[in-house]
């Protein structure tokens, strides 16, 4: 199947090929898409991101690739943006043009280096630069690092998002939902999750266990939300003491306790489990 990769720095992923059409999902700038097929003069195409999630995105925000020049983009040297949002500059300057926005998570083909300044080939064939300071690396040796995976480093990342607004579909600083959180924050740390909370309940009980009560919520479980008799609804991260991170009007913490000041009660009811996605 014909290829594309996310050309701008955040792709809005659609549910049909309308502008007027709810925003499902989104992917950030290089991420690449498989395409099942073209609408209105290939204005629209048909997607499946990585997570094989289905939407259709807008043909100016994706550059079109063969599968091989696509395998070639992402088999060669790579940078991870570690910022919550970089950006792409015409020259190794702060002071210089800006081509692109990258949000953290973002992937480019590295070309070289100049000073503090790391030279990126964007999926259309544009050149730009991004500073090391924005960028996944070793500051001495400017060798590309890894986040653990690891549940202490998880909640660090998910700790970034505080604050950030609540937007259906979104999964960058800029808006995001709760699963979009719990995806993204996962994906970081090279795990890749489902994308909607009900589909990530069922992956965490096929694959683990899931507690039924609230006092089983443990640090770095998934803890899960929704009316009785209807699918999962919410989900957040597990933190100690019975508190949870989740995105909720805005990224924030709540706590499962009735007698903590940050309790939220309609959550509390609404409790569906919680279970682990990593054993450390």
């Amino acid at each position: 199947m014909p290829t594309v990769i996310v050309n701008e720095g955040v792709a809005e992923i659609r549910r049909k090929p309308d502008h007027r059409a709810e925003q499902v999902s989104q992917a950030v700038l290089g991420t690449p898409l498989v395409v099942s097929s073209w609408r209105s003069g290939k204005t629209w195409c048909r997607v499946r991101t990585p997570d094989r999630y289905p939407g259709w995105v807008r043909a100016w925000s994706v550059e079109e690739m063969s599968r091989s020049e696509c395998a070639a983009y992402q088999n060669g040297p790579l940078v991870e943006v570690d910022s919550m949002v970089a950006r792409v500059r015409e020259k190794p300057s702060a002071r210089s043009a800006v081509l692109r926005e990258a949000p953290l998570g973002a992937r480019l083909r590295r070309l070289g280096r100049s000073g503090k300044w790391v030279r990126v080939l964007l999926p259309d064939g544009d050149r730009g630069y991004l500073s090391v300071k924005d960028l996944l690396l070793d500051r001495e040796t400017f060798r590309p690092r890894r986040r653990p995976r690891d549940t202490q480093y998880l909640l660090r990342t998910a700790h970034r998002f505080l604050g950030v607004p609540y937007q259906w579909g979104g999964i960058t600083a800029k808006g995001l939902d709760c699963s979009g959180l719990v995806q993204t924050v996962y994906s970081l740390h090279g795990v890749l999750l489902p994308r909607d909370s009900k589909d990530q309940y069922r992956w965490v009980k096929q694959r683990a266990y899931m507690g039924a009560d609230p006092g089983d919520s443990v640090y770095g479980h998934l803890v899960f939300f929704g009316e009785p008799g209807r699918p999962v609804s919410h989900v957040g991260m597990g933190l100690s003491d019975g508190r949870y991170i989740h995105a909720r009007g805005r990224v924030r913490i709540n706590s499962l306790r009735p007698d903590a000041p940050d309790f939220h009660r309609e959550l509390f009811r609404m409790y569906r489990g919680s279970g682990p996605v990593l054993f450390d």
